[in-house]
């Protein structure tokens, strides 16, 4: 019996001490102006430290008990994707193809995804919207699309849309300049993904230029200055008069050296967005489009513009469109309040507060102070997840003491 008891307890602790979680590696004090809801905004120290889905952010008080937040990530929530029903297709007098979108209600969209036949064509769009389809609103009359042949053929066919809600749109694709074969509205939708960002900034990152002859490219390596920068779009400023580029963005994927490692595996990259670049006349005017949609977390990023038999573009300048991350924070009183991050195995937590708080709801501005390592550090876990080996030792006295009894007991009848 005692044997048993001992191997018990020997594998008690061995699990115990395996399941111990590490502690955070920084903490920042939190300077909060007034009592009230406050926001924390997040920086690039954090994205640098913290983990990818900032589940090892904890906001502490003066005696170390945590205070529930909210991560606001500065973006809405996914939308799933939505057909509506297609109605009135025709061919106006001029060749353009039309179509009334009916999702019969109310929808918020910012993006509408066409599909058009052909393999070759650059066409004009124009989309309109109506709640009860006698007064319609232009939402956009320079949308462009397009469908490129060759050994990679692709397709751009997204309309970018400012942010409405209306129950019904009315598309019209011109035919492009020359353009033989007839147009019509095969179908369309709005696309699964994420919603418009409630509140992003415009990041400069240090960027280089390379010149890649083999595959006729000109590749943009942006650094953004942190390992879990979030990003939204990538937006170029580009000298030359007319052009026509695809894009491609691609994400390095950094990967966590142990320290027995010492040389670092080879650059891996991951494909991230598409889409083109252009600055071209129309009916006298000019359009353009010079921004890039993706979205993620990356430390770098590379732009690959495919200049096929073309000069390179003349690049003046690159900038990251990025959200603002916030923590937001119910604070009752005033107080010493600290962040701590850099937990690589610290479960995310749980708070009622998410539940409960509008992540619209306009909050103080709070500010955080440096970064510090942190040396000896005070655990942000409950006492039972700080310290599992007492806990299991103690249940294990308790068994091997109601065992011993038991014994007795048995020897005694």
């Amino acid at each position: 019996m005692r044997r048993v008891v001992f191997a018990l307890a020997a594998l008690a602790i061995t699990a115990a001490a395996g399941a111990q979680t590490s502690s955070p590696a920084f903490e920042r004090e939190i300077s909060l102006p007034a009592a009230g809801l406050v926001a924390v905004r997040l920086d690039r120290h954090i994205y640098e430290a913290a983990r990818s889905d900032l589940g090892d952010l904890r906001v502490l008080d003066a005696r170390g008990k945590m205070v529930p937040y909210v991560l606001d990530r500065g973006v809405e929530g996914p939308q799933p994707e939505r057909r509506p029903q297609i109605r009135n297709r025709g061919i106006a007098p001029d060749g353009a193809a039309t179509a009334v979108l009916d999702f019969g209600d109310r929808v918020s969209k910012e993006r509408v995804t066409l599909r058009l036949p052909g393999e070759n064509f650059r066409r004009r769009v124009s989309v309109e919207g109506s709640d009860d389809g006698r007064a319609w609103t232009t939402l956009t009359d320079e949308a462009w699309v397009f469908a490129i042949p060759g050994p990679e053929p692709a397709r751009y066919e997204d309309v970018a849309l400012p942010e409405n809600d209306f129950a019904l749109l009315r598309v019209t694709v011109f035919p492009g300049p020359r353009e033989r074969e007839r147009v019509s509205i095969e179908d369309a939708w709005l696309p699964a993904g994420e919603r418009h960002a409630r509140r992003e900034e415009a990041l400069a990152p240090h960027w280089s230029r390379a010149e890649e002859p083999r595959s006729r490219e000109t590749w943009l390596t942006l650094d953004l200055g942190a390992r879990h920068q979030p990003y939204r779009a990538v937006v170029l400023e580009v000298e030359d008069e007319r052009f026509f580029r695809e894009v491609r963005l691609e994400a390095r994927e950094d990967p966590t050296l142990s320290p027995s490692e010492a040389i670092a595996p080879p650059e891996r990259w991951r494909g991230v967005g598409r889409g083109v670049v252009y600055r071209l006349e129309d009916g006298g005017e000019t359009r353009e489009c010079l921004r890039v949609e993706a979205g993620g977390r990356a430390r770098v990023l590379r732009l690959r513009l495919r200049n096929r038999d073309d000069q390179p573009l003349r690049v003046r300048g690159v900038s990251v469109v990025a959200p603002v991350e916030r923590l937001l924070l119910d604070v009752p009183r005033g107080g010493e309040f600290t962040l701590t991050y850099g937990a690589p195995d610290l479960p995310p937590p749980t708070y009622d507060l998410g539940r409960t708080l509008d992540a619209d709801s306009e909050a103080v501005a709070a500010e955080l102070g440096p970064p510090i390592r942190r040396d000896v550090v005070a655990d942000v876990l409950p006492w039972t997840e700080r310290h599992p080996l007492l806990l299991w030792v103690g249940l294990l006295l308790v068994v091997a003491a109601l065992g011993a009894i038991t014994w007795r007991a048995l020897r005694s009848a």
